[in-house]
């Protein structure tokens, strides 16, 4: 069996966006039907085959993190939050398009994430609350 190459990926924003329900479908190819609020941090695996550009495929076990909470949390939390930031390959940040509040937080959300000792290589910004269809 061929090793597989660890990805960690954050996914932040503030509660009620869509964080979970985007995880939910990047992992299990479906609409989670009833979310709830994410307490702390949950955790979703996908096993990922990549070739594109190279000799041969490649198995990536990509772990997507859905941190829970509010940017502007109390310090306790930010603190406690702190923990998941370390050893991160990428940020999927996440917004409501129905909530400003919601885009302008993406900003602290950014600082937090880099300022915690993490050096992602990439970052995407995505839109949570758009309708998504099951095919």
């Amino acid at each position: 069996m061929a090793s597989l190459d660890r990805v960690k990926v954050l996914v932040l924003g503030d509660s009620g966006v869509g964080k979970s329900s985007l995880v939910h479908l990047l992992c299990q190819n479906q609409v989670l039907g009833n979310p709830s609020w994410t307490v702390g941090c949950s955790v979703d695996v996908r096993v990922h085959d990549y070739k594109e550009g190279t000799p041969e495929e490649k198995t990536y076990y990509i772990e997507l993190w859905d941190v829970g909470g509010s940017v502007g949390s109390a310090s306790s939390v930010k603190s406690t939050r702190a923990v998941f930031y370390h050893s991160v390959n990428g940020i999927i940040l996440v917004h409501d398009l129905t909530n400003k509040k919601s885009s302008q937080n993406l900003y602290r959300w950014t600082l937090e994430a880099l300022n915690k000792d993490s050096s992602p290589t990439g970052v995407i910004v995505t839109n949570g609350t758009a309708p998504i269809h099951g095919t």
